[in-house]
């Protein structure tokens, strides 16, 4: 499953018999797999915590979401499920 799609909002699809997949045309010749995904991996439950940053880094990341109208909580998950810099 590619993690970008669950972090935009998109659907879970649900889990398809595999038997099922083989006599489906569109997937002949194709090899199959059968994979277990950590349930938290989808867990979208919100859970508070507590951080402690220097006071000059904590006014300089409140002004950031300020601007853009988001919440200090909102920016820091939106700046978490970026793509990486490299």
């Amino acid at each position: 499953m590619d993690r970008r799609a669950l972090d935009a909002g998109d659907a879970i699809p649900p889990p398809l018999n595999l038997e099922a997949l083989r006599e489906n045309p569109d997937y002949g010749g194709w090899a199959f797999a059968v994979i277990t995904i950590d349930p938290a991996l989808l867990d979208d439950t919100t859970e508070r915590v507590n951080i402690t940053l220097p006071r000059r880094v904590l006014r300089r990341l409140d002004a950031l979401p300020a601007g853009a109208g988001e919440s200090r909580s909102g920016y820091i998950a939106h700046l978490t499920l970026e793509e990486p810099r490299r």
